[in-house]
């Protein structure tokens, strides 16, 4: 079968100015170690958070990760300057290229080829170049993106590899991605995509009827309970129509609109008016009474001053007394006068109202239909009011129905694509079949049995957005050891099967997956140096701690050569990036 991707091959990691030792890669097996650099100190002991995973970050930032997914973000500017230049030398093919990133321009990477740089405005841009050549002699119609190839071959340690197909840090709970996987195995992804733009589709018309349909009941009533109640109101509104086209085919028509209208109107002028009398009656009627002075107190304020201003005071005491029931008369007149003016109006105003309705009343004899219509104006409001509701619940009901037959129409399509990627998984059983085999010669090198299988089908239920299911199980899996393992087993086996490695750029990095018990990882490492007896173009890169393999080392249970295959060592002496530091939050 003809390669439908180039190989990528990765030749050296670096920066400018240096702030790490180079690494050089090569073909093969490639052993980022972890060692102990004193055996008498306890930190000297320790071969964790010596640098390993982040030089593996170093290497994915140059791959293009987005630098909001990587930890180089969370490195101190003083231990990192933003403007240090991350080079990556690799080859695509037959290209020789040198991928350049710094954290200050992380969206505008810089890619030199034949001597020629080209710095991209954006990672999209710099992606499809690359994807562009990796893809360059390919006929598929639908391939993944440069990323989404690259995303089960570069593996979060955070994803804590329990998962064939979850490669992302697990807090982040970044969806499957089935593409890689399925291009891989040879199963055509176009086919898989239609499948997912009708479930998208589904979504969005599940989304409509939802909506429209909690509009229409409101959450308390059945949907088709809303038929009902839209025949209802069309019949009410026919009704009415009905009356009022029978009063507008009376030739007296304009001028008894008119009339009514126009008297309909003054008729709740009046009743405002009516409303705002009664209003003010009421408030003096609450008034409290004029406050009075009695005679007595009024006899003893006149003696008082008269003993004091003699001859000046003139006037007799029934003078003032006199004067002082004047005014009390006239306020009284001012109140009572104002309060029979106020009856008189409301007593006039309630007299035209009631002459008013019986006007129109006679007037709309002429006109009455069974009760249908009982006044014009009010009768055409409730024409319009019921017209705007009809019209919004049938549009709603319609849209409802419309979405609930597109959704019947999609799920039939869907059906049918689902059986048409069947098809095609079946067409494809002569490399599955080789891919089990593949991995059966590795669960037995590495567990000492053949017992496991391998699996993928599609599931067709309306309820579920999971179409495909690629199931691989081990023996004894399902703990934390041996799921790693089973990760371990299907990468290596896409990397290594004669039929999935024409799909496979041929690089697999994994960062601390052997987290395994000491059997499984010699046989795991033995495997590596069997395969690179066996096959020369291929490149793994791994990171390892010393300590895992030195008593198998020294007992020569371990055929792979650290020594020979390490690329680079850290220890706590000794760090990738030379320092100790804390990571911005």
């Amino acid at each position: 079968m003809d390669r439908k991707v180039n190989r990528i091959k990765l030749i050296k990691l670096y920066s400018e100015p240096k702030v790490f030792e180079p690494i050089n890669f090569s073909d093969g097996v490639n052993i980022i170690l972890g060692e102990k650099f004193d055996e008498a100190t306890t930190n000297g002991r320790k071969t964790i958070g010596v640098g390993k995973s982040l030089s593996i970050e170093f290497i994915n930032f140059c791959l293009l990760k987005k630098y909001s997914d990587s930890r180089l973000q969370l490195i101190p500017k003083e231990i990192l300057n933003v403007t240090v230049l991350i080079k990556l030398d690799l080859e695509i093919g037959n290209n020789q290229l040198t991928i350049v990133r710094n954290r200050k321009e992380q969206d505008q990477p810089v890619i030199i080829k034949e001597n020629k740089e080209t710095k991209f405005e954006s990672i999209d841009d710099a992606q499809q170049y690359l994807s562009d050549l990796i893809y360059k002699n390919n006929t598929l119609q639908v391939v993944p993106s440069f990323r989404e190839l690259l995303s089960p071959l570069i593996r979060d340690e955070r994803s804590e590899f329990n998962n064939i197909l979850e490669s992302f840090d697990i807090n982040k709970k970044i969806p499957f991605n089935l593409v890689p996987h399925l291009f891989f195995l040879n199963i055509p992804i176009e086919l898989f995509k239609k499948v997912q733009d009708t479930i998208k589709k589904i979504d969005n018309e599940s989304k409509i009827a939802s909506n429209a349909k909690r509009e229409l009941t409101e959450n308390k009533k059945k949907i088709k309970d809303v038929k009902a109640e839209l025949n209802a109101l069309n019949d009410e509104i026919e009704k009415i129509t009905e009356a009022v086209d029978n009063f507008k085919s009376n030739e007296a028509f304009s001028t008894i609109q008119n009339d009514i209208i126009q008297m309909e109107d003054l008729l709740d002028k009046l009743r405002v008016r009516q409303n705002s009398i009664k209003y003010e009656l009421q408030k003096i009627k609450s008034l409290p009474e004029p406050e009075t002075i009695e005679n007595e107190e009024m006899e003893l304020i006149y003696n008082k001053f008269k003993e004091g201003l003699g001859d000046f005071i003139i006037k007799s005491l029934d003078e003032t007394i006199a004067f002082k029931e004047r005014i009390e008369s006239f306020q009284r007149t001012l109140i009572n006068q104002k309060s029979i003016d106020l009856q008189n109006e409301l007593d006039e105003i309630t007299s035209n109202i009631k002459k008013l309705d019986n006007e129109i009343s006679h007037k709309l004899k002429l006109i009455n239909q069974k009760g249908v219509l009982k006044d014009l104006k009010s009768s055409i409001k409730i024409l319009n009011q019921k017209n705007v509701d009809y019209s919004r619940k049938q549009n709603k009901f319609n849209e409802y129905e419309s979405a609930e037959k597109e959704k019947k129409a999609l799920n039939l399509q869907k059906t049918q694509e689902l059986l048409s990627l069947d098809k095609a998984i079946e067409n494809n059983r002569l490399i599955l079949d080789s891919f089990l085999e593949t991995i059966l010669e590795i669960h037995e090198f590495i567990m000492g049995n053949k017992e496991c299988s391998f699996d993928i089908e599609t599931i067709d239920k309306k309820r579920s957005k999971k179409f495909v299911n690629i199931d691989l199980r081990i023996y004894d899996d399902g703990s934390h050891s041996v799921d790693r393992t089973k990760v371990f087993i299907y990468d290596v086996a896409l990397l290594f099967n004669e039929f999935t490695s024409n799909h496979h750029p041929l690089l697999l990095i994994h960062d601390n997956i052997f987290d395994v018990d000491k059997d499984t990882l010699i046989q795991s490492l033995n495997l590596l140096a069997k395969k690179e007896t066996e096959v020369s173009n291929f490149q793994y890169i791994l990171t390892l701690n010393r300590d895992k393999i030195e008593h198998e080392e020294q007992s020569e249970l371990l055929k792979l050569n650290i020594n020979e295959h390490k690329v680079a060592t850290f220890t706590k002496e000794k760090k990738f990036l030379g320092v100790n530091y804390q990571e911005i939050n």
